[in-house]
């Protein structure tokens, strides 16, 4: 018997770990398949979703989703987007930058906010992915680092509840979850922020201009190192 958990990576279990009991959920941007297949293989949903902009990976996520006998519980084609999901559905994001997630989110703004959870795995500027999260009335209730093959991931759960709330360019950068549980790999994880910060505090005093609220902003971040 196949064993998908060998294809798993960590940055996908920890994906998958955000995911709750349900009946069917939507993954955008599927590739390989293996998250729906993991998902509907473990009893974690019945049925699963699996989309991808490009014909190769849905046809890969079609064979792999025979090869794991799920084929009849897992639907698998082209899109590029949302559009399909049904009202009050699970959506995993994953693997993708902040502006094709924005840009997806935007597109189909409604259904987005009637899923039950984004579930968010950003590869990119996550920064003004949250931004945008929080100015369109979405609430992050949660977030997550793991380090897989020496590279840091986060991945972020959201959910839409109409609330505005306030946030400050700190707050889109380190995460008041992953601050709250004080956790281990956030030092690591804002390294490569304060990198930039650094380069342009550096560009800016060079050029003989101010940078005042890069470097308070990057004191802010060093707390957290």
């Amino acid at each position: 018997m196949r064993n998908i958990d060998v294809h798993i990576s960590k940055r996908m279990k920890m994906v998958i770990d955000c995911v709750s009991v349900c009946r069917t959920v939507y993954d955008i941007g599927t590739d390989h398949g293996y998250i729906p297949i993991y998902l509907v293989l473990k009893g974690i949903c019945d049925t699963a979703v699996a989309t991808d902009v490009k014909m190769m990976p849905v046809q890969k996520a079609l064979h792999n989703a025979e090869l794991f006998g799920v084929g009849e519980n897992m639907m698998v084609f082209q899109s590029d987007g949302i559009s399909h999901v049904k009202d009050g559905a699970c959506v995993i994001i994953s693997g993708m930058g902040a502006y094709v997630i924005i840009d997806i989110l935007n597109k189909d703004m409604d259904i987005a906010k009637r899923s039950s959870s984004l579930i968010i795995q950003c590869q990119h500027m996550t920064e003004l992915l949250r931004a945008f999260l929080w100015d369109n009335g979405f609430e992050i209730y949660t977030e997550k680092l793991c380090l897989d093959e020496n590279k840091i991931y986060n991945v972020l759960c959201a959910s839409y509840t109409g609330s505005i709330v306030s946030y400050s360019k700190t707050d889109t950068i380190t995460s008041k979850y992953l601050i709250e549980k004080k956790d281990p790999l956030l030092g690591e994880y804002l390294k490569p922020y304060l990198k930039k910060l650094n380069d342009r505090i550096e560009g800016l005093k060079n050029s003989q201009r101010s940078c005042c609220d890069l470097e308070d902003l990057k004191k802010e971040l060093e707390k957290y190192l």
